[in-house]
């Protein structure tokens, strides 16, 4: 935890198989893989509840991974004056600051001003954020610190920003937020560090009936989408946390709807380099914002906000998505002219935005506040719902949903405790400490290996490195990134990787800044199948998948 005084101790990490015996009963099932559900379940394990998750695709593979990669205060929300709102998600970004500080960055947020009367609007509220910010820092390591707001002359933010857009250009504000490198293994952190405490979890599995039972139980059947394996679960609590499907889970329930599901799409891209080491917060021509982020020697470009009206398993970003952003782009940020050719990655997912019934209004402008629905009411006691909501203040939403199922279940629980202790990466003071520890255990190995890994681990590097060696593989990533086989190794062993995707994607991320060059992505699947067992055929239809994700439809 990144407290002052304390010293970076070494995290030990076991494997957790999930393995449960046939007649074992929960006390809560959470259905859904994303942060929501990661966080209630590392929330729940921790007062002592017995608890499983299960996901129906890969953890973090929907809406945790489509993020802006940011930790932020919501300060586009001060003016529908949801001051409630913005002063929880920063309460949540100093909270997650200090419990997984290897997964946040500070990060300057330039906002480029062309009027008067908009100079005076973001005067007002960068003093509000600042005010509703007045604790940022406490118990914060000083690597991780938020400075206070600035104001940046028309010369200084050409500095900045060269090709920003110069015609009335009066100035900007810099204001700070936390980068957050890597959502999707960050979400899985939290599922993780629950099973290194007795917690059980399981991706690939599908619930496909929940039926209450006269004795206050509740059935759950499931299915591994990869082996066809049904299970039965039992358990005394549901807790639906599954996004954008929260209005299917009810259903296959049926659990009456207390408000509408809207599902709002939102889309970026990864380019070459277009801007300097501070995020560009510009307009688009709706005079809705974009973003411009630095990111892994790489820059991130979204993101968009439309209704999203089809199944949300129909999802997919398409060439027109991508152009259409590109060209809002091109138009809103100056001289750069990003092509098709430009887009190194790209990604999306869907929001899941509360609306009451009659109540209409345009998903950029919706509310990001969380709906907990009770459905006891409903004829389904012990079955709660967690809908909307927004990445930063996921860990106040499992609070509050655990403290329900608390209320509800037989027996005492602790009282929450997410809030104070880290998860099994962010058991280190600051970095600097955390690297001189490093240092000491391992005096072999190279500093610039240490830093880097402490930095993409925190406190977990000690068991990344309990097998490295000087002289171990490493592999060059497409911006630039060294990736070592001794992380390799620890996620193939650990984190239930069951297609190289996985493991691209949402748990190593290095596909994630663009293609490595063929041989390096050969030689890492290589690698992977060494590691899971996977024969020649497998190895070349993974390669294949991982090849096919960069395709733009």
């Amino acid at each position: 935890m990144a407290v002052t005084g304390k010293s970076a101790v070494r995290t030990q990490t076991k494997k957790n198989n999930g393995s449960k015996s046939s007649n074992s009963t929960y006390d809560l099932l959470i259905v859904g893989g994303g942060i929501t559900g990661a966080n209630i379940l590392w929330d729940s394990t921790l007062r002592g509840m017995k608890s499983v998750l299960l996901e129906k695709n890969d953890y973090a593979s929907g809406t945790s991974q489509a993020t802006s990669k940011m930790i932020h205060g919501g300060l586009r929300y001060l003016k529908n004056f949801e001051l409630g709102l913005v002063r929880e998600s920063l309460r949540e970004r100093a909270t997650l600051a200090r419990i997984t500080p290897n997964a946040v960055q500070t990060m300057g947020f330039l906002t480029p001003i062309y009027s008067l009367s908009e100079k005076f609007v973001l005067k007002v509220g960068m003093e509000m954020y600042n005010a509703l910010s007045y604790d940022r820092n406490r118990n914060i390591c000083e690597d991780r610190l938020i400075p206070k707001y600035s104001y940046l002359s028309r010369e200084q933010m050409i500095l900045e920003s060269p090709t920003l857009a110069r015609e009335n250009l009066k100035g900007a504000y810099l204001y700070y937020d936390y980068l957050n490198v890597n959502p999707e293994r960050h979400t899985c952190e939290f599922i993780f560090s629950a099973r290194e405490k007795g917690a059980e979890s399981r991706n690939y599995t599908e619930v496909t009936s929940i039926r209450p039972e006269e004795d206050g139980i509740y059935r759950v059947i499931a299915k591994d989408k990869v082996t066809g394996k049904e299970t039965e679960y039992k358990t005394k609590a549901i807790v639906n946390a599954a996004g954008p499907w929260a209005d299917f889970v009810e259903s296959l329930a049926g659990v009456p709807a207390d408000k509408h599901l809207v599902r709002s799409k939102g889309i970026h891209v990864i380019t070459r380099k277009i801007c300097g080491d501070k995020t560009v917060v510009s307009k688009k021509r709706d005079g809705t914002h974009i973003f411009i982020i630095p990111w892994r020697n790489k820059t991130i470009i979204g993101t968009t906000d439309t209704e999203y009206p089809d199944s949300p398993d129909r999802f997919r970003v398409t060439k027109r998505d991508i152009e259409e952003l590109l060209n809002e782009i091109n138009s809103s940020f100056g001289y750069t002219d990003l092509t098709l050719e430009d887009v190194d990655f790209y990604y999306g997912g869907l929001r899941p935005l509360v609306e009451d019934p009659g109540q209409k209004t345009s998903t950029y402008n919706a509310s990001r506040k969380t709906e907990i629905f009770d459905h006891k009411d409903g004829g389904f006691p012990g079955f709660f719902t967690a809908m909307g909501g927004k990445y930063t203040t996921s860990r106040a939403v499992a609070e509050e949903v655990v403290n329900r199922v608390a209320d509800f279940l037989p027996g005492n629980f602790r009282s929450c405790e997410t809030h104070l202790v880290p998860t099994s990466t962010g058991d280190y003071s600051d970095l600097a400490s955390l690297i001189q520890d490093l240092s000491r255990r391992y005096p072999k190995i190279d500093g610039a290996k240490l830093e880097l890994l402490s930095g993409r681990y925190g406190s977990q590097a000690f068991s990344i490195l309990e097998h490295s060696s000087a002289q171990e593989e490493s592999y060059l990533l497409q911006n630039g990134e060294t990736f070592y086989e001794c992380e390799l190794r620890f996620i193939a062993k650990r984190e239930d990787i069951r297609f190289a995707s996985d493991f691209f994607f949402r748990r190593s991320g290095v596909g994630v800044p663009g293609m490595p060059e063929e041989r390096e992505t050969l030689r890492i699947v290589n690698s992977l199948g060494k590691q899971l067992r996977w024969n020649a055929a497998a190895v070349k239809k993974e390669t294949q998948s991982v090849k096919e994700r960069y395709r733009i439809f």
